[in-house]
């Protein structure tokens, strides 16, 4: 299995975390790697926004979602701590047969409204539009757009999307989708709903759509709207 490259966002959660810590995940990313260690910044709980003590010998669980799109998960310690130009914590590197893939191909699937752009390819039904999903994963989107673009099933789209991420920040993907279903509108004037899945998409797109899509649940539980 590869493992996570400088620059990855890590989060982890504590083996044997007090009563204040338990069940809190926090966020980080590779600084740095050596040949024994993966250099870490200092970890921040998705909950309080701060940091903490993190002692050496300090057991973690550690996942990440790779560039195709899938969760890794590893079980390490912490070695020590460094306060160079910045400060890090040093965590033991996993042997490749140690990191786990947890999740392949079964996205996360939430309802959100992301900004699209939707071209077709078929050269007769010459559709462009810019309309907003129902829902996203890695797999495939949902979308709502007038009754007046004859879509069908089996009709190849072109996708761009607008991913909102942290600090306001937007990152842009692009894939070719195909429909799966083509719901009418219920009544005239209302939107059709359409369903599809990717077929053409790279892997650090799809990586961006479901970093997004575990960074809004997460944004949800944190806000008290998930359970």
């Amino acid at each position: 299995m590869k493992l996570p490259r400088i620059g990855q966002t890590l989060r982890l959660s504590l083996v044997h975390a007090s009563e204040e810590r338990n069940g809190q995940t926090f966020k980080t990313r590779v600084a740095d790697l050596t040949e024994e260690h993966i250099v870490i910044e200092l970890p921040i709980s998705e909950a309080t926004g701060r940091t903490g003590p993190f002692p050496a010998g300090t057991e973690c669980n550690v996942w990440y979602i790779g560039d195709d799109g899938s969760r890794y998960e590893f079980r390490t310690v912490i070695n020590g701590r460094q306060s160079e130009n910045i400060p890090v914590l040093l965590i033991r590197k996993p042997e490749k047969t140690a990191v786990k893939r947890t999740q392949r191909r079964s996205y996360l699937r939430i309802n959100t409204a992301v900004e699209i752009a939707v071209k077709t390819t078929d050269p007769v039904r010459r559709y462009h539009f810019l309309t907003r999903t129902i829902n996203l994963s890695g797999g495939g989107i949902s979308f709502t757009c007038e009754a007046s673009y004859q879509l069908q099933v089996k009709d190849r789209l072109q996708v761009w999307m607008a991913l909102p991420g942290k600090n306001g920040q937007v990152q842009h993907a692009y894939g070719v989708v195909e429909i799966v279903r083509c719901n009418p509108a219920e009544e005239k004037g209302l939107h059709q709903w359409i369903s599809g899945k990717f077929v053409q998409i790279s892997e650090a797109d799809r990586a961006k759509i479901v970093r997004a899509c575990y960074e809004r649940q997460l944004d949800w539980r944190k806000k008290g709207v998930l359970d």
